[in-house]
């Protein structure tokens, strides 16, 4: 039979905004420990990959403007190499400003690209 003098502190006897500030601290030390394996393994993490990609975009729409109107299409495969130059800029951009630039693995920033881009959208997601 359980002890009537049971009560777990991290659910009974916090309040509301102690527990949301509790579950931010543990959410935000997971994600910090998730982002440091990723830049061991030198994979980007996804909000870095997205920045790269639109950045790839821009620079790919850019290319085809002549004259203010766009001229030709986008070829896919030529934005996936600016997103990788994206990805190696951003690295050195870092280093220039003294910071501990990653070091991406290109199956790792293969990988996350395929994830990112190729997997179905989630549900709910209007299009």
């Amino acid at each position: 039979m359980r002890e009537t003098s049971y009560a777990p502190v991290h659910s009974y006897l916090e309040t509301g905004a102690r527990r949301i500030g509790r579950i931010r601290r543990q959410t935000a030390g997971r994600m910090r420990d998730l982002r440091q394996r990723w830049r061991d393994v030198g994979r980007p993490d996804p909000a870095t990959l997205d920045r790269a990609v639109v950045d790839a975009l821009r620079d790919a729409i850019h290319a085809l403007v002549v004259d203010g109107a766009v001229v030709g299409t986008l070829d896919p495969a030529d934005i996936i190499r600016r997103t990788a130059h994206q990805l190696v800029e951003r690295t050195q951009r870092a280093k220039e400003a003294g910071k501990e630039g990653v070091v991406y693995d290109r199956n790792e920033v293969a990988d996350a690209l395929r994830l990112r881009l190729l997997s179905p959208p989630k549900a709910g997601v209007i299009v």
